[in-house]
């Protein structure tokens, strides 16, 4: 694309490296990320492009997504006519057509693929989203196992095909989520139009044989969904609808041999099939035919080639070993046509010629069965090598089984095969415990406890005779106090003008309980290290709140400003703001009643000082939220300019 190479600098801030992928209308570049200091991917397309700002608009709806199966849409601009969006970055990952490439997968990763995918594009889709060109180039496989589909929202905005109803969207991304699992299982692509890398399904009578005709080992549901979805216009309405008819699949990667061979196989079975045919051909037989309909004419010049005598295609008879000669070849001395002829020279010849028939005969039977013989052995090998892979495929599942078999924990493995079951505990007390008590023994128990409850009764009428003896509540005798007296010199304070009362100016000093700090972000992703924004009201100048690096004062130039937004969690007449700033910088704070700052009103700016300012506002302003704004930045200790915030007092 022009404008855009390697050492190429996008937006000033992302460094274009190396091509990853040439896209119909746009380019995959690989990228660093110089603010952030990562590694991200960039797709860049020409600003006059007329997908453009339809691209740019669904991928900035598409940055709002944050699930862990979809690929990240990290930022969206424009630099010197190209026109960008930035993803996330997804080390040593292949896309599924790049892992098919060596045939199809085991069933049960196709599934946890396929699973994973609907997923992911299900969350999409509650967020109004879809992707509608979903491919085996859409979906990613990461090192660790991880799948992520990519492309949502955006993919269909380059192809111009976003306006397509939200229930035919979602039965698109169904339809090709099936596919996907079509594909994973046989490594070949079952709807319309080419993918790159990927052999097209064969079209038979209703549309596409089901996986199980291609693959071995396809489970039946799955094999099910791809011929219903595929063939019958049925199955899923949605993604979520898939992944819950699948589900469950396994959480990890699943390693193994899938049903369908590469297609490298696939050609040397034809290989092998064709030889024995090419043999059936050179013995004279038409295996287009079947042998049953060779005829012997055919059959007799096999023969007689191979035995090296002539064969006449007249009389279609060979003539017998020893030089006997054929009716179309008379011995000289015998009857010529419209001659008489002896009864033992008719007789002579009528043998010479059945025992030539029967040799050529015999020849090429021999021959037919020679070749189907060794089309045979062909083809019995083949079968025997699918055989002995399916054999062992069953057999990893068996073991596979067999050790999760093991974890599992029974009650009936609790007690080994003919050992006696354990014996209840011992009693504490004896036997004879058990029995009823006897008449003198119920008296004593009844004597206990009349005794306890006259205790009882007894002193909770000599505490109820204590209540109020000590007090003067007219509960009792009340105990006369001293009296103690203190006198103090007489002072006169004379009121001076513009002096406000003690209750007024106390409450407009008194700072306000602040509820929650977060860092305030608008221009970005709206998450400016929020983990630290409690520490500009925890009380301790030490320990502040810093914003991200930056390469200049002014932020990079890749914004207007960054702060931190303080919630008093309700209204307050507020007058003024105290600040403690570790570092230099250039600071507004604005008041307003809610979390953005379009209504907001200015308490105060200061440029270039730190440690304690105070901002006072010339009249109170309303407002539950206080937004300290920072639009010039010092350098810090890591060499990057940061803006810092130790305390925020608001009164």
């Amino acid at each position: 694309m022009h404008g855009v190479g390697p050492s190429t600098v996008l937006g000033g801030r992302y460094a274009v490296q190396r091509r990853l992928e040439q896209l119909p209308r746009a380019e995959r570049w690989s990228a660093h990320d110089l603010t952030l200091e990562r590694d991200v991917v960039v797709v860049c397309f020409g600003e006059d492009e007329g997908h453009a700002a339809a691209t740019l608009d669904a991928a900035r709806r598409a940055a709002g997504l944050d699930n862990h199966r979809l690929v990240r849409v990290l930022d969206v601009g424009r630099s010197e006519g190209i026109s960008f969006f930035v993803e996330e970055a997804i080390p040593e990952a292949h896309t599924l057509a790049q892992v098919l490439e060596q045939g199809g997968l085991p069933a049960e990763e196709a599934r946890r693929i396929a699973g994973e995918s609907a997923t992911g594009l299900e969350a999409a889709r509650a967020r109004g989203l879809h992707h509608l060109r979903l491919t085996p180039h859409s979906v990613l496989r990461a090192s660790d196992g991880t799948i992520k589909v990519r492309g949502v929202a955006t993919a269909a905005a380059m192809a111009s095909e976003e306006d397509v109803p939200s229930a035919e969207a979602a039965r698109l991304d169904a339809v090709g989520v099936v596919a996907i699992t079509y594909a994973a299982l046989t490594s070949r692509w079952p709807l319309p139009g080419a993918v790159p890398g990927l052999e097209q399904a064969p079209h038979v009578v209703g549309g596409v044989p089901a996986p199980s005709e291609i693959a071995a080992g396809v489970p039946g549901d799955l094999d099910a969904l791809c011929r219903l979805t595929l063939n019958d216009d049925q199955g899923p309405l949605t993604p979520g609808d898939f992944a819950a008819q699948i589900a469950p699949w396994a959480p990890t990667q699943v390693v193994g041999l899938g049903g369908s061979a590469p297609r490298e196989a696939d050609d040397g079975l034809a290989r092998t099939v064709a030889l024995p045919v090419a043999d059936l051909e050179r013995s004279g037989l038409r295996p287009d035919r079947g042998d049953s309909q060779a005829s012997p004419s055919t059959a007799a010049a096999g023969a007689a080639a191979r035995a090296g005598a002539p064969y006449d295609q007249a009389t279609q008879v060979v003539p017998a070993p020893g030089g006997a000669p054929g009716p179309g070849h008379p011995t000289p001395g015998t009857a010529q046509p419209g001659e008489e002829h002896t009864e033992g020279g008719a007789g002579a010849g009528a043998a010479a010629t059945a025992a030539a028939v029967g040799t050529a005969i015999g020849a090429a039977g021999h021959a037919a069965g020679h070749a189907a013989g060794a089309a045979a052995h062909r083809v019995g090998s083949f079968a025997k090598a699918a055989a002995d892979k399916a054999a062992e495929r069953r057999a990893a599942r068996e073991a596979a089984e067999r050790r999760a078999e093991q974890h599992r924990i029974s009650l009936d493995e609790a007690f080994v095969d003919g050992a006696d079951p354990l014996d209840p505990p011992l009693p504490m007390l004896p036997p004879e415990t058990a029995e009823a008590p006897t008449r003198d023994q119920s008296k004593i128990v009844l004597a206990i406890m009349a005794a306890f409850l006259v205790i009882v009764t007894v002193f909770g009428f000599w505490g109820a005779s204590r209540i109020g003896s000590k007090s003067n509540f007219g509960l009792g005798t009340n105990t006369p106090r001293n009296t103690v007296t203190v006198t103090a010199p007489t002072a006169t304070v004379a009121p001076s003008s513009g002096t406000s009362s003690p209750s007024s100016s106390g409450s407009a000093g008194e700072p306000f309980a602040i509820l929650s700090a977060t860092g305030f972000d608008p221009e970005g992703d709206n998450a400016e290290r929020n983990s630290e924004a409690p520490r500009v009201f925890d009380g301790k100048p030490d320990t502040f709140w810093s914003s991200e690096g930056y390469a200049s004062a002014n932020l990079g130039g890749l914004k207007k400003g960054v702060g931190v937004r303080v919630d008093l969690g309700q209204v307050h007449k507020i007058s003024q703001v105290d600040l403690v700033l570790p570092d230099v910088s250039d600071v507004t704070v604005f008041v307003g009643q809610d979390r953005t700052r379009d209504n907001t009103t200015v308490v105060g700016t200061s440029q270039g000082k730190k440690g304690e300012i105070s901002l006072k506002a010339d009249k109170p302003v309303d407002g539950q939220y206080v937004f300290v704004w920072f639009t010039s930045v010092s350098k810090v200790s890591d060499g990057r300019f940061r803006a810092t915030l130790a305390e925020v007092t608001v009164r």
